[in-house]
């Protein structure tokens, strides 16, 4: 009966049903009975489902503890290897890298414990699965490529195509190349990874496409297919992917330079950031509200906003975010020195050099070559203000050689 009570909630879940309550019931039958591999099974559940409602991680957390009590109260090493995985993917969506990196590393290292004479393919679980794509997907936010290829292909090697999680990676695979041809400034080459996307994620896929459309400056079309994503996670409750569509709808109107209009859906953002306790989704947001008063021509005010936000994002963001942040500071710095004394805007400007000596760092890691011709063009322009001929020409001339490898689309902008 109790099994029963569990597969109904998993096909009413399938047709996008809440249904707690059979879960619910389901744990107080099972810890009656005495059967604590069910009872664990339905708090991971709840756990899931309240991931996705706006619960708090320390609730969240608090609530798997009671699941971890019974596991090794009753040595059941599988459930263990579910708990560690779920936390890794929990940790990851409220937007805390580092906390799902020690948890993914927590896993493996304790199947190294295990005996090394062990077939390999007796951990081939889906926890193996999910951790090793978290920890593939981590290694490249940070510009370690190779090693993300690494890991990928021990997962390809250890979860063949035609195996039961394959599909977990394969999605994986194609997110971190798409993320890395959009980087790149290879817009050809994420289009064609579009499809593949799709097909493992049709929503994701919608997404992916309205980013690729947006970089090539086809607004009518990413603004369509904008549109019909937002329909779609209203009606499935996808908050997480409804804050990155209303972000990247407020970048469609930077393009048209339609800024007071991006305030209001990047506010929205923000306010459903903050519901559901998507900590990093909330400093993106915060982030663009910044560039956006900056273009409002209120950079005081942006600078004001923009600390709100650098701090999360530079202890858990990936490298580009991380560049994009101390662009928008050194941006915001310039912009603000112009009402300030000589001694105070000289002191404005070598700071926002140091700034974008950083964000250049990033995005050499990001191997984003378009941001990095954008630091040199301004820092180019600051060394001038400061009458540094020397680190103005080599700054120009590096500048030059990127511009010539690089097309040009539109107006370099945060996004």
């Amino acid at each position: 009966l109790i099994h029963f009570t569990s597969w109904l909630y998993i096909l009413d879940q399938m047709k996008g049903s809440d249904n707690t309550i059979l879960v619910e019931h389901s744990v107080k039958k099972a810890g009656q009975l005495g059967l604590p591999y069910l009872a664990s099974l339905g708090i991971q559940s709840l756990v899931q489902q309240r991931a996705f409602s706006g619960r708090s991680a320390n609730k969240l957390m608090d609530a798997m503890k009671d699941s971890d009590m019974l596991h090794w109260k009753h040595g059941l090493s599988e459930l263990i290897d579910v708990s560690i995985a779920q936390k890794t993917a929990i940790w990851k969506m409220y937007g805390q890298s580092t906390m799902a990196l020690q948890q993914a590393q927590l896993l493996l290292y304790m199947h190294s414990l295990e005996s090394v004479s062990m077939d390999i393919h007796q951990n081939n679980t889906e926890a193996m699965a999910v951790v090793l794509c978290h920890l593939a997907e981590l290694h490249a936010e940070q510009g370690y490529y190779a090693a993300a290829s690494e890991i990928l292909k021990h997962l390809k090697d250890r979860f063949p195509t035609h195996s039961q999680y394959a599909k977990l990676w394969m999605l994986f695979d194609q997110k971190i190349q798409f993320n890395r041809a959009m980087s790149d400034g290879k817009y050809h080459i994420a289009e064609s990874l579009v499809p593949g996307i799709a097909a493992l994620n049709g929503a994701e896929g919608l997404y992916r496409k309205a980013i690729v459309l947006k970089a090539q400056n086809q607004i009518t079309e990413a603004y369509k297919l904008l549109q019909k994503l937002l329909v779609h996670c209203q009606k499935k409750k996808s908050t997480e992917l409804l804050i990155k569509v209303l972000i990247v709808e407020a970048e469609l109107f930077w393009r048209s330079s339609c800024h007071t209009i991006a305030v209001p859906l990047l506010l929205k953002a923000l306010a459903l950031s903050r519901e559901y306790h998507l900590e990093y989704l909330a400093s993106e947001a915060i982030l663009h509200l910044a560039f956006s008063q900056l273009m409002l021509g209120v950079p005081e005010q942006a600078l004001s906003v923009l600390h709100m936000a650098i701090e999360p994002i530079l202890a858990h963001g990936n490298v580009l975010d991380r560049g994009r942040a101390m662009l928008l500071l050194a941006k915001c710095q310039v912009a603000s020195a112009a009402s300030y004394s000589p001694q105070q805007k000289t002191e404005a400007l070598e700071s926002a050099i140091q700034n974008l000596n950083e964000a250049k760092i990033y995005f050499e890691k990001a191997d984003c070559k378009e941001r990095i011709r954008e630091v040199l063009y301004m820092q180019a322009r600051l060394f001038n203000s400061l009458n540094k001929t020397q680190e103005r020409n080599k700054c120009a001339m590096m500048f030059r050689q990127l511009h010539q490898e690089l097309p040009t689309y539109g107006v370099p902008l945060l996004s």
